[in-house]
């Protein structure tokens, strides 16, 4: 037929399916690595409404790494303490993180404080948490990933997906010309979110507690003067006889949400909501009937509970909503999302680049899954799912929702059993956790956090320099990138002011600790005095072969001559 002619084959190390906010954060996160990629997704734009808005600090760690930071604080607020001054004097700029209850929005003079978001706010880091709708955040994430090289195709369906042993081979077609084509690809990422059907060709079940609860969203404009907006909130649960549920700020001036229980009686036959009623939900959720608001748009939606019984097949990964499935209580989603994918970048960007064994791989599900299904778990205790129904489940301390979990893997070497979310928030350098915040100094004195040198390469950090030798030499040796940085209250690669780096990574003065490209801390040595120079470069080859999955021809000859290392000292 004229027109549908097939197309050029294109061949790409890694394809991703779906261009939502994981989608596209796995295409930019692989880019910044080097590692070609194809994204398709069916729909013709990014999103037009904003659903998931919290980017949370783990979060904007990770962009500030893609280079992003500057362009989400222009896009969205920063999220503030709502004693913040600044959430005042610039209302366009900040939000504060704080959760109100009220009877009305009118009656926010009377509104009590439901949650202040302290914990969050009080994890030290080099990041602010941000209010960033995702019609805004995907443009974003888009834009910088074609910049950065990525092959970003909006109208482009996946109509077949066929595994062997060396790959896939995927069947696309575009729409706006209806012409097919074949992407040869090593490995695919699966980002099709919570309606995507690739789980199921490649044999993937997923079970959970299902559908939770249907609800609407009304996003609505309301003049200025609707309401007193000198008490601003992060979000507002509001409850009268006209409305239950919440509202909260969206990032263009005037434009909020209001989110409900559906309710049949409400409803149409086919169960949506008329603009006359989500009207009348507007205004009471105002407080005033005669508020002059405008409804904008309306969506119906479900809260399910869905997990991957593992988030691999073959060449297959699965990502964000096609992986965990949960409610949105919290604003974990998007979020959780984004760590998966930026997990399992640096290890397809490792074995792709052959600096790491495709064993590297099997740990991108014993890590996020584990991490996925605590989360799900959370949002629905934040949901109002009893805990006798799941388990008898407790509530964990936000920040380790946030950043306080823990990995335990073939690429952590020393992580003390237990689960994902520990039971105590603390983040000092254990394996398997995010490297504390440090602001350290450069040799041309230009301020960096800890977590900066991380990007794109494993990095060695000790108070004694023969640990930075060491890892030079073994770089050269093997082609992994690695590097070594003696931190020092003077005179080393990087000057600690706050002469506080052994005490709260646990070294010690002659001590290592080995940290992975996405901030996860591999492996550590605590030691009161440094081992010699062949002995140091020993350990860590040893350790660094086991993390990165290398058959042991390919680590650097000496490696051969140690024994594993265990616990926290190898």
């Amino acid at each position: 037929m004229p027109g549908r002619e097939e197309s050029p084959a294109v061949d790409v190390p890694v394809l991703v399916v779906g261009g939502g906010p994981t989608g596209l954060a796995t295409a930019l996160f692989l880019a910044r690595h080097g590692v070609r990629c194809l994204l398709v997704e069916r729909h013709a734009t990014t999103s037009a409404v904003p659903r998931a808005t919290h980017v949370s600090r783990r979060s904007m760690e990770l962009f500030r790494e893609a280079g992003l930071e500057e362009q989400i604080r222009r896009a969205g607020f920063e999220v503030v303490r709502e004693d913040d001054p600044r959430a005042r004097a610039h209302p366009g700029r900040f939000l504060p993180r704080v959760v109100l209850g009220a009877t009305s929005l009118a009656g926010l003079h009377h509104a009590e404080v439901l949650e202040t978001g302290e914990e969050e706010l009080a994890v030290p880091g080099p990041c602010a948490p941000f209010w960033c709708g995702q019609d805004r955040m995907e443009p974003l994430l888009a834009e910088a990933a074609a910049r950065n090289g990525a092959d970003v195709r909006f109208g482009h369906e996946l109509t077949g997906l066929h595994t062997h042993p060396g790959g896939a081979r995927a069947r696309i077609r575009a729409a706006a010309t209806g012409r097919a084509y074949t992407v040869d690809a090593r490995y695919v990422v699966a980002a099709d979110g919570a309606h995507g059907s690739i789980a199921e060709r490649v044999g993937i079940p997923r079970e959970g507690h299902g559908t939770l609860a249907h609800r609407v969203s009304v996003l609505f404009r309301a003049a200025p003067d609707a309401w007193d907006r000198t008490r601003r909130f992060f979000m507002c649960m509001i409850r009268n006889p006209g409305f239950d549920g919440a509202v909260m700020e969206l990032n263009t001036p005037g434009h909020w949400c209001a989110a409900v229980d559906h309710d049949p009686a409400l409803a149409e036959p086919d169960g949506t909501y008329t603009e006359r009623t989500c009207r009348a939900l507007v205004l009471a959720a105002i407080g005033d009937q005669h508020a002059d608001a405008e409804i904008r748009t309306v969506f119906h939606w479900r809260a399910r509970h869905r997990i991957a019984a593992r988030y691999s097949a073959g060449p297959v990964f699965l990502v964000g909503d096609a992986a965990h499935l949960h409610p949105p209580s919290g604003g974990f989603g998007s979020n959780v999302g984004f760590q998966d994918a930026h997990n399992l970048a640096w290890k397809l960007a490792a074995v792709t680049g052959a600096w790491a064994g495709p064993g590297l791989l099997a740990t991108y599900d014993q890590e996020r899954r584990p991490v996925g299904s605590a989360t799900a778990q959370q949002s629905m205790l934040l949901d109002g799912v009893p805990p006798e129904a799941l388990g008898g489940a407790a509530r964990c301390d936000p920040r380790t929702l946030i950043m306080g979990y823990r990995y335990r893997s073939t690429a952590v070497l020393g992580a003390p059993p237990g689960p994902a979310f520990p039971g105590t928030f603390a983040l000092a350098a254990e394996p398997g956790t995010r490297l504390p915040h440090l602001w350290l100094r450069t040799a041309g004195g230009t301020e960096v956090s800890a977590l900066d040198l991380c990007h794109g390469r494993l990095v060695l950090l000790s108070a004694h320099p023969v640990w930075a030798r060491a890892a030079d030499r073994l770089a050269d040796a093997t082609g992994v990138p690695l590097r070594g940085l003696h931190v020092a209250a003077a005179g080393g690669d990087l000057r600690d002011p706050s002469a506080t780096f052994t005490a709260t990574c646990g070294t010690g003065p002659g001590g290592a600790v080995l940290v992975r490209p996405d901030g996860m801390v591999a492996w550590r040595t605590t030691r009161q005095e440094p081992p010699g120079p062949e002995r140091a470069r020993a350990l860590l080859a040893s350790a660094v072969g086991s993390i990165l999955s290398l058959p042991v021809r390919d680590r650097a000859p000496i490696a051969s001559t140690t024994t594993r290392p265990t616990g926290s000292d190898g």
